[in-house]
């Protein structure tokens, strides 16, 4: 087992074959099933290699070194930080990444493979479905769409066109490694999430060519608890304004303003009082059919989670009612956290 980043020499380093790179923070819970489905790959063991870039104070590192055939490289903590380190370390043309909350399918490395057959094609990103027998709240929450298109496959997060997609999603994503290496890799402005899209937009900046693989899938564990939930797209939201950067003014006129949540609960708890709780549930009503509405015309992933939810194994009930619940929560906790990253980096312009 290596513990240091080692080159290959420069003539060999375009051998083919795939680095699989896996980034860990505390995940001795998980890390040992992601490896065993790694190792388990119908693909050549000669051709492909295990990157496991650990930040951890748990037992990972140990885990990890259960597993001869996995090279563990220590670093600091961060998302772009570690997968940099993975991604010099690498050894083979094509990189890929998915996360130790992941088990990929058997054929992961053989999709992978027939995805680049195509000269043009830099990058490829797939699906990142919620795992057998898990629990409701799960399912629920995979069927939000995210990450990777969540239960609903990702299509639901990208439109495949002429021009390819418009990012690869960190859980499941693969590129040409010199084409990755040469954009400057991920960027540490990102080091808490974002960096896939960030990258994914260099690359195509610099004529790079993503692609949607639809038979490239992993599982990823969805959150399991309402609190795990929020915390999770608080930190989508910091992600989100670092990658836009938007002023403070849009942040406040977003409909998922927290403070548009109190006006609205508020509003329907006066009416409720003084025309009747029988206008307020009149008015409940159309407020959630209204959003509904909303959902279905102008959010891509909520009709094909209606056309596909047989697929998913979720009811009509849980898919009009729970999952809308959890996309508005959704959309509340990534604007709280981008108004705290706004904050942050206000505060710190002005020292």
């Amino acid at each position: 087992m290596q513990t240091e980043p080692e080159r290959r020499p420069a003539e060999e380093a375009a051998s083919p074959g795939i680095s699989v790179i896996v980034i860990t923070l505390n995940e001795a819970t998980r890390i040992a099933a992601c490896l065993d489905s790694l190792l388990a790959v119908d693909y050549p063991a000669d051709r492909r290699e295990i990157i496991v870039v650990d930040a951890s104070t748990d037992e990972t590192p140990e885990i990890v070194r259960r597993y001869p055939e996995v090279r563990l490289l220590r670093s600091e903590r961060g998302f772009a930080r570690q997968k940099n380190i993975g991604l010099e370390a690498a050894l083979y043309e094509i990189v890929a990444f998915t996360d130790a909350d992941c088990i990929v399918f058997p054929d992961w490395l053989r999709r992978i493979e027939e995805a680049f057959a195509t000269p043009a094609t830099t990058g490829v990103g797939g699906n990142a479905y919620a795992p057998p027998g898990v629990s409701f709240f799960g399912l629920c929450v995979a069927a939000i769409g995210h990450p990777a298109g969540g239960a609903i496959g990702f299509d639901a997060n990208v439109t495949p066109g002429p021009e390819g997609i418009e990012f690869a999603a960190g859980c499941d994503c693969a590129f040409r490694t010199e084409a990755l290496r040469s954009t400057g890799g991920f960027s540490s402005a990102f080091d808490m999430g974002g960096e896939d899209v960030d990258a994914s937009r260099r690359v195509r900046a610099g004529g790079g060519r993503l692609e949607y693989a639809p038979g490239m899938s992993v599982y990823h564990d969805p959150r399991q608890s309402f609190r795990e939930y929020v915390k999770w797209n608080v930190r989508v939201g910091v992600s989100k304004y670092d990658l836009g950067r938007p002023v403070f003014v849009r942040l406040v006129l977003e409909p998922s303003f927290p403070l548009w949540s109190v006006v609205i609960a508020g509003g329907l708890l006066w009416l409720g009082r003084t025309q009747g709780w029988t206008t307020f549930i009149g008015a409940l009503a159309f407020g959630w059919l209204a959003f509904l509405l909303f959902l279905y015309v102008g959010a891509r992933p909520f009709p094909l989670l209606i056309r596909r939810r047989r697929r998913i194994g979720l009811p009509l009930w849980a898919v009009l009612t729970v999952v809308p619940f959890l996309i508005y929560v959704r959309q509340v906790a990534i604007n709280v956290g981008a108004l705290g990253e706004w904050y942050r980096h206000r505060r710190d312009s002005s020292r």
